[in-house]
This record gives C-alpha cells, structure tokens and sequence, in this order.
C-alpha cells in the first residue's frame, strides 16, 4: 500500500464532507462517521475496527470508552450535533490520563458533525474548523500518516558532562603510565562504583565520602585504598575480615564478576584525585548506561575510531531497528492480549513468551543496543505485570519480574567495550529494579550481582555465533556492524570477509558490514524463526552490492521485512559521525506487509509507506536486483572510462607549464591537449596533457623537456604496483578514449543536490580523464535519454555512492538502463528537445555546469528545456506517464527482469 499524496487527501476530505454536510446526526452514528475519516488518510475500515469505543480505566475504577482511538497517533471524541465541544475536551483529557506513555497520542479531535477541534498535545494549540473546511486542515492529522516528527529524547546533559569527565581521568592516568587492560578495567569499576551510589546500590555518597575521608590529599594512597574496596566489593559479607573497619565493612557484597580479578593498583597524585572527585559530582543515577559506547569513543584517538569502525549509535537510531524488528509487535501483542475477554490466561503466556526471547548483538561494541533493547522489553513487562494485576488480588513479588539480563547476548572485537557492556547491562537492570519497585510499591534490587550478559570478546566474523548462543533458541539478531567500505578495509579485515564471503561472486566489492548480513543468514539457516536488522551504509543498497549479497540471501529464503531509506547518522558521541546509513531488517518468514521508512529530509522524521515487498534497491518493488554487465542492454553505444594517466603527475599540466613549454619546445605544440577531469568539466578551470602516442623516439629526443618528464614518468611506474607500465612511460597506463573522436561525457560523481547529472558533448582534440565517463561518437537522442529525470531517478536507486554524492556506473547504471523501442522520428524528437537542453545553457556562456546546474541557480530556460525532454522520455516509457520516482525505477526493473527472462 502506498501512502496517499496531500492531493489525494485533499481531494478525500472534499468527498467526505460532502457526504456528511448538511444534517444533524446522533452519537450513534460516530463509529460510521470515523470510519469514514480515516479513510480519508487510506487507514482501511477494517483495520481500524478494533480502535472503536476503545476501553480506558478512569480513577475510582471507572471504565470510559474513547469513541476513536489509534494508540500513539489520534483520540478523537463525538458529541451530537450541536453540542459544546470545549465541555467535551474536558472528558477527553480524562481518557488521557488513563493511558500508558506507550500509547499516548498526538493530538486529541473533538467533532460534533459539523465542527472539528484539533488539539496538539505538544503545543496544546487548539484550532477549530468546519466540516467543510476540512480538506483545508488536512495536514494537522498528519499523525495518521506517519509523518509527524517522533521526539525521541536524546542523552541528557549530565550524560555529556559524566562522560567527559571520565574521559579526563583516563587521559591522566594513561599519560601517568597506567595503561592497557589494568586501566580499562580499572575505569569500569570506577563507573560501577559512581553509578552505585547515585542510584541506591550503595548508600547516597557512600563512594565518594570514603574517597574524600579516607585517602590523603595529596592522594599517594588512593589507588591503594581504591585497590582494597575493590576486593571487599567482591567479598561476601560472612567471609569479609572481622578486622576491616566501618566504612569498607558498610559497602554491599557486589559479585558479578566485575571486582574478580586482582590488578595492580594504579598511583595517584593531587590532580588526579582531584579528577575522580569531579567525576563524582555529576548525578549518575542519571546517566543513561546507553552513553558509556559515546564515553568509550571519546577517550579513544581518531584513528583508532576509524579502524574499529566505530560509529556508537544515538538511542533515536536504536529504536529506528528495534521497534519494527520486535518492539512493535510486542506491543500490538500485549494489546490484544489485554483487551481479550480470557486476557488473564493471555497475559500470562506473553509474560512467558518475554522471559523466553533470546537476543543477540554481534558487533555490540560497548553494548548500545542491548541496553536499549533490554531497558524496552523490562518496561513493557512491567505493563503486562501491571494488566495481570487487574485480574488478581495478590501482591506482585520479585519473582515476577522475569525478564532478564541473560536473554542477551553480543560479540565484539575490542576488550574495553565488552568491559563497559557487561557493567553497563548490570546498571540498566538497577535502574529498571528501581522502576519496577515504583510500581510494585516496594524497593528492589538483585544483589549480589547474577552472571549478566553473554558479552564475548572475539572477532564477530572468525567466530561461529552458534558456540555463543544456540540458534534454537535465538529469536532476534541486530546491531550496528563497522562502517568500512570495500576500499577502506585494511588486509586482515579483507581477509576476513573474504573467509566467509566464498560462493559469492565479486565478493571484493562487498562492504565490511555484509559479512554481518552473511553469518546471520547462517543462524537463520539453522533456525528459520530469527529475525535480523543491521544499520548498515547506505552503498549496500546501491551500485554493485545489492546484486552481490542479495541473489544468494534470497536462494536461501530471506525477504527484506523491513528498511530505513538512506537517513543522516545521529551519533550520541563527541565528533558526531558524518555517515548516512540505511537499516535493513530481513528474515525467513513473509510479512503480509513490509514497512518501508523513507526520509524526505535527510536529517529529519522518517515516513512509512505500508508495501507488499521492498526491493534490495530499498524501494517498493520485486525482489530483483541488476548485476554488473559488461554489453549494454538495449545495444546502445558502448561507454567507457575516460583514460587514466597512472603518471604522478608527470604527464599533466598547469596552464603556466603548459606556456612554459611551448616557449621552450614549440614543436610540442602538436602533443599537448585540453586534459578535462571532472573537477574542468563541472567547475571551469584549464588543465592540458602531453597526449604522446604515435609520437618517434627521435621526436621524443628532440624536445628534451618532454623527455624529461617521460623519464620521470618511467621512475615513478618501476616503483609502483605495476612496474610494467615503465616500458610505456610515455603513455597513458589505461587508454579507453581517442582524442580525434567526439564524445559524450558524464561525471563519474556528482552531487546529490542536482536534479540533473550534468553531461554534455566535448568536439574532437580534448583527453577525457578517469574521473568521467565517455561515449565515442554518441547519437544526440542518447544525449536526451541519459539526461532525462528517468535515468537520473534510475542511478539514484541502482547507483553508488561516494559519501552522499552520487556516482555514476558504466556496469550497473548505464549498461543495465533499458532504453524503450522508438523509430526515427522518435529520436528526432529527443534530438530536438537534447538540443533545446544545450541551447538554454549556451544562454549563459560565462557560467559552469555547476552553475548551471545548482538548484539554486538554475536557469528558469533550462529548467523548462529539461522538463519538456522528462515529459516526453517518462510517454516513451508509458504512455500515461508516472507519478513518482520509484514508479520509474519500478518499471526499469521490470524491463531488466524481461530482457534477462528472454535471454
């Protein structure tokens, strides 16, 4: 299903006022009159049945029946004709109050027939409208669409400010030389020890007092005496020392682990006593666990971060995977369960079904997503508590809080993180303890601390997942993979991919994170119950990769269940990661719908589009992908590379060496040519080439200057990974393109803010550089096609990407773009509109492509020339044209798909 358009909306609204003007209805008839609203936003009647006089709990053990309600979205409330609306806002917030967090909606609608009251529970701005003003007013439902901004609220400052000030200790004792594995368990234990005396593990500064009164001010002592709470920490209390004083005897037996291993003590002076003192100023109790990933990231250097990957994601990114992956339909689970007439027996199997579930996190760096996911399924547990509580007199004891820390587990490669994980997952569990003493009326707290988490730290992709948890008895695997391109991976880690990466063809283009996509598929393999999601770069979805990965993941029965479209990273890190990423969710089992999240602004609030299958390309769509090709489809001219130098810089020149050597050597005249690049083409500018083929060698001799180049050109190839190129040092290392040839050429990246790739026609005598792409002697109708919103929407989807920008493929873009059958006429036509293209940028002589074509600047001439040639290029294609980009590419694929089927 696709969301409807605000035209379509519009037009909707329109008809149902107009159906419902004019008479004056009973309550009785709301259920009809709300069902007919929300179809105008396409939520079918059906679906939205179970949302009718919807059953809340008022004080005093009341029971209201809110006349419509979508948990999370809309609660509307209908009077009869003419009566007060502003009365009924009154009983609507009551319904409110009812409600659980989880399920509080966006705004409240008040109606009675004729009138509407649209109430934004953000602003509480209230504006009212009549019936027949509704098409005017569509936008404030935004909610039912999905479009409306979900605030997800970030890391709190104390989350920043605890951080940074772990982050200064450990700068201070490393750079004091206590270092490695002593320091990084060193630290955890310290952030154990601060979290627990905010958050009612210890008593209320018990921590920091004992620091403050029990070691020196010049603080000689205090990694002694830090060293000593440590072993009482892991001591239980009937084996503690009759002789330990007062203040040690008071500390709580911890266990867990975390206080087991006996370190040397690290050395302290003034200044970094008084650095733990300021660590613990900040309230801990709180500090999201969620934030020790972004703690962990800003103690390490830059390099370190790139190498490992390390990109730590923001809680908003880790909900983006988790609810459409289970947390959704847990909730819409419960729902049901709970509004069922045997809801006792129903609850207490979901309560079951949650104490069961098995996660797993394979690259869990310092245990993000598990904290989050465990945090979600301890609140919604305590929802089920509370609902089972409703049907029975007896006192909810800690026996029933089931859900545990060990239904999780997680791989990661560096030892420090695992560390922060373990702790961290211990600390999430105190404070969902403390939530769950709020409502079961009583304190609680498991210690001394249980096992914890099954945290590993192993490399993900060297180790088998299977030994880690059993795959029958997984039910979810997700996570945030490294972020390394198939050209940023250093050896080991090429080594690795390929390792596991054997049977698929061209696995050397993969990125890292497939690997991540191929050991899940394994586990799946052996239970075909588990679901994934992986946040993943957005190339995995384009270029080459989709028709790498998918092809084999789809002959072992995996279908994309659901995706986020390309969006910005958000990081909860200092030095927030500039990346864009996808989230691709996928599994065995077929969805009857896929959801599909599409970003509008990049930056902003995803909309959801309700569709029957995604496409790897992340669009609505067949499950099909196109692979490299080396023949154009549809027999159009061959394209090529433009030619590569391979020369360091031996063979290029400025404008100034250019003048330099014709004044010294004017018989070089005749081997100097334009050398356009992408960066000449796009933006202006001059630079030339020494173009030597065919050139003698007593030429050659006779301009030394010339010479001397090509000499250097020699010494730099015998020490390159192609020495052979040193017997041809006059030469190009690639020759692709012939300067006597007119050609058309395209940008091999351009920038993704263009509606258009800028490509144009270069006459005979200039050298095209590798960074374009070239067509030898190109018809001018195929000037109009590549130019034209169909293939500029077609290498969105099936493109690469360098960053956001996009880049063009001769393999995947061109090669597999299917150009519809005309006649000569036809291509007359698109000769004519082509040229009308290049006549309205002749308009402009003394600007560039880039001006040109910036939509900022683009000319209103040219903008009008390039929608008359789409208009006619979208009837080539189909006669009635499309509506939307993914319609095109949609098409296109089909067309690939044909062509393939008919060999």
């Amino acid at each position: 299903m696709t969301r409807l358009s605000w035209n379509e909306i519009r037009a909707r609204a329109a008809r149902f006022a107009e159906e419902w003007e004019g008479e004056t209805y009973e309550k009785g008839e709301s259920q009809s009159f709300w069902a007919d609203f929300l179809d105008v936003f396409g939520i079918n009647r059906r679906r939205a049945g179970g949302y009718f006089e919807y059953a809340v709990k008022l004080s005093g053990g009341r029971r209201g029946y809110i006349d419509m309600f979508l948990p999370g979205r809309l609660l509307a409330e209908q009077k009869s004709g003419g009566r007060d609306l502003n009365a009924a806002r009154g009983q609507a917030f009551e319904y409110l109050d009812g409600l659980d967090d989880h399920d509080l909606p966006q705004a409240v609608v008040l109606s009675d027939f004729a009138t509407f009251q649209h109430v934004d529970l953000d602003t509480r701005q209230v504006v009212e409208f009549r019936l027949e003003e509704l098409p005017d007013y569509v936008r404030l439902f935004a909610a039912l669409v999905d479009e409306q901004a979900t605030s997800i609220e970030e890391t709190s400052p104390v989350n920043r400010q605890a951080a940074e000030r772990m982050a200064e200790l450990h700068n201070r004792l490393e750079a004091a030389g206590y270092i490695g594995h002593k320091l990084e368990l060193f630290l955890v234990r310290l952030v154990f020890c601060l979290f627990a005396e905010d958050a009612g593990i210890f008593e209320p500064k018990q921590f920091r007092d004992y620091i403050r009164s029990r070691t020196a001010d010049d603080g000689t002592d205090t990694g002694l005496r830090l060293t000593k709470l440590f072993e009482v920490l892991n001591t239980a209390p009937e084996e503690r020392s009759a002789l330990l004083d007062d203040d040690l005897k008071a500390f709580p037996y911890v266990n867990g682990g975390l206080f087991a291993e006996n370190t040397p003590a690290p050395d302290f002076d003034a200044n970094l006593r008084l650095a733990l003192l300021l660590a613990s100023q900040p309230d801990w109790h709180k500090v999201s666990p969620a934030i020790f990933g972004a703690m962990f990231q800003g103690v390490m250097d830059g390099d370190d971060r790139h190498d490992l990957g390390a990109h730590y994601t923001s809680e908003e990114n880790i909900l983006r995977v988790i609810k459409p992956l289970f947390l959704d339909d847990l909730y819409a689970e419960f729902e049901k369960a709970r509004a069922s007439k045997n809801s006792a027996q129903l609850l207490d199997a979901f309560h079951d079904k949650l104490a069961s579930l098995t996660f797993l996190d394979p690259a869990c760096g310092s245990g993000n997503f598990l904290i989050v996911a465990y945090r979600e399924l301890r609140r919604l547990e305590l929802k089920v508590i509370e609902a089972k509580a409703k049907h029975s007199t007896i006192v909810v004891l800690e026996s029933d809080l089931r859900v545990r820390v060990e239904q999780f587990y997680g791989i990661e490669i560096d030892e420090f993180p695992v560390q922060i994980a373990r702790t961290a997952m211990w600390l999430t569990d105190h404070q969902m303890n403390l939530e769950a003493g709020r409502k079961i009326g009583h304190e609680y707290s498991r210690l001394p601390l249980t096992e914890g988490a099954h945290i590993v730290h192993a490399n993900a992709l060297t180790t088998d997942w299977s030994s880690i948890v059993r795959p029958e008895n997984l039910h979810f695997i997700f996570g945030n993979p490294p972020f390394l391109g198939s050209r940023t991976m250093d050896k080991g880690q090429k080594a690795d991919l390929r390792a596991i990466a054997r049977g698929y063809p061209q696995a050397g283009f993969l990125d890292f994170v497939t690997g991540w996509y191929i050991l899940a598929d394994r586990m799946i393999t052996q239970n075909p119950a588990i679901e994934a999601a992986f946040v993943s770069t957005n190339s995995i979805s384009q270029g080459e990769q989709p028709g790498i990965l998918w092809p084999k993941l789809y002959a072992n029965g995996n279908h994309i269940t659901f995706a986020h479209r390309t969006f910005r990273w958000m990081n909860a890190a200092r030095g927030v990661a500039a990346v864009h990423c996808v989230i691709v969710g996928f599994a065995r089992t077929v969805r009857t719908t896929a959801l599909l999240f599409d970003y509008p602004d990049i930056a902003g609030e995803p909309v959801l589009d309700l569709v029957e299958s995604i496409s790897p390309y992340l669009i609505a769509g067949d499950e099909f992908v196109v692979s490299n090709r080396q023949e154009q489809i549809s027999g159009a001219p061959r394209m090529a590379f433009g030619n590569m130098p391979a020369d360091g810089g031996n063979l290029i020149l400025s404008r100034s060496e250019r003048d330099a050597l014709l004044a010294s050597e004017p018989a070089a005249a005749e081997w100097v040519l334009p050398y356009i690049g992408a960066k000449e083409f796009l933006q202006g500018g001059e630079r030339w080439t020494l173009w030597l083929k065919g050139v003698t060698p007593a030429q050659l001799r006779a301009m030394p200057t010339v010479a001397a180049r090509v000499a250097a050109n020699r010494q730099e190839r015998l020490t390159s990974a192609r020495p052979h190129l040193a017997d041809v040092p006059h030469l190009f290392a690639q020759i692709t393109q012939s300067p006597e040839q007119p050609v058309l050429v395209v940008p091999g990246v351009s920038s993704e803010r263009r509606e258009y790739v800028p490509m144009s026609f270069l006459p005979p005598g200039h050298v095209v550089a590798n960074s374009c792409l070239v067509v030898e002697n190109a018809p001018e109708y195929l000037f109009a096609l590549l130019t034209s919103r169909m293939h500029m929407d077609w290498l969105r989807v099936v493109g690469g990407r360098l960053e956001s920008r996009l880049r063009y493929s001769k393999d995947v873009v061109y090669n597999n773009f299917v150009v519809p059958p005309i006649d000569d006429g036809q291509r007359a036509t698109l000769a004519e509109l082509g040229q009308s293209i290049l006549n309205a940028r002749a308009l402009y002589p003394d600007s560039t492509l880039a001006d040109l074509y910036d939509p900022t600047t683009m000319p209103a001439e040219l903008r009008k020339a390039h929608s008359a040639n789409d208009d006619y290029v979208d009837r080539l294609y189909r006669a009635e044209g499309f509506n939307s980009p993914d319609e095109r590419v949609a098409l296109l694929l089909d067309l690939v798909k044909e062509k393939d089927a008919a060999g």
